[in-house]
């Protein structure tokens, strides 16, 4: 049987003096570990936005109905430029969208928050299928499923209750 021979080049790699140095290997894992976190940092480094529906009642006038807000906070590492709020309805509902822009869009810091009164009658359309707020990118950050059914119980609550008269549209406040 031949012997095996090895591969001058691999000869040559194997017994090189880089190999040996400990201060090569160090150098290397240190780079890589360092490249990796970079990256990871990069890729994570994100706006998030939290957006939250609430009832809130009216101050000024407590024989109105609540108001319906939304507020809208950053839980991301970097700052977010909030466009507006919209409620999405099914499908078969005209108009489809309600939009509610910022009347000067907001930029959100990490931690900061923005409260926008949607309606002051505290309507929220038939068959309403998502309340969010978009971003100057132009991604949709929508409530969690939790809230918006909490939204709805409330509604449901405070305005379809038989002993109650829901509010029109145009409420005048007028008997």
């Amino acid at each position: 049987m031949a012997s095996p021979t090895i591969a001058p080049w691999l000869e040559k790699l194997t017994s090189s003096d880089v190999w040996r140095s400990g201060a090569t290997w160090y150098s290397a894992i240190v780079a890589t570990i360092a490249l990796g976190w970079n990256v990871l940092r990069a890729v994570r480094s994100k706006g998030a936005l939290r957006v939250q529906a609430m009832y809130q009642p009216n101050s000024m006038e407590p024989q109105l109905p609540p108001a319906l807000a939304v507020r809208v906070t950053n839980v991301g590492s970097k700052a977010v430029l909030v466009q507006g709020i919209a409620i999405r309805r099914k499908k078969g509902f005209e108009p489809r969208h309600h939009f509610f822009p910022c009347q000067v869009p907001k930029m959100l810091a990490p931690g900061d928050s923005l409260l926008q009164v949607l309606d002051r009658t505290g309507w929220l359309p038939l068959a309403t299928e998502k309340v969010y707020a978009w971003d100057s990118s132009g991604r949709h950050w929508r409530m969690t499923r939790k809230e918006f059914r909490s939204l709805l119980d409330q509604n449901r609550r405070l305005f379809h209750n038989p002993q109650i008269r829901p509010p029109s549209r145009n409420f005048t406040g007028v008997a």
